[in-house]
């Protein structure tokens, strides 16, 4: 008998697979894997238009599709992970809902996704100290460009 896997454990299961292959690299100050769906057209335009500064730090320089790195992985933007279950505290900056996240892995003091974009952008900040405020917003014009569906909350209505 086949099983399918529905909701909440496909999200589940797809966010797992997301972070270990975000985090098998190790090493390093920072490393960066390509998101599962880094390839749409949507993430070819948001890379192309990152901000050169971001949270204080400079862009670094990456061939790494869907993803960018400012200072030494201070702030890491991925482009083309799955979009976050229900749950967690959505803000409005910049003109994007963003939801906050628990950190994956050790080196993210803060993490936060895109909510109704696909695909969507997260992004980890290593440093608590972080204006995650500025960040988000800054980050808006270029995420912008990936088409939102539904603000926070309108599926729960």
């Amino acid at each position: 008998m086949t099983r399918t896997i529905h909701g909440p454990l496909r999200l589940a299961a797809a966010l797992t697979a997301c972070t270990a292959l975000l985090t098998a690299c190790g090493g390093g100050g920072y490393n960066l894997s390509t998101p599962p769906f880094a390839g749409s057209p949507a993430c070819d335009t948001l890379t192309g238009e990152l901000p050169a500064q971001l949270g204080g730090y400079d862009l670094e320089r990456s061939d790494v599709t869907g993803a960018a790195a400012w200072g030494d992985g201070d702030v890491i933007v991925y482009c083309g992970m799955p979009e976050p279950g229900a749950g967690g505290d959505c803000i409005d900056e910049g003109g994007v809902d963003w939801v906050a996240q628990p950190p994956t892995d050790a080196r993210t003091a803060k993490m936060f996704s895109t909510q109704g974009r696909d695909p969507a952008v997260q992004v980890r900040l290593r440093n608590e100290t972080t204006d995650a405020s500025s960040v988000l917003s800054a980050l808006g014009p270029a995420v912008k460009g990936i088409e939102a569906r539904e603000p926070c909350g309108a599926a729960e209505s």
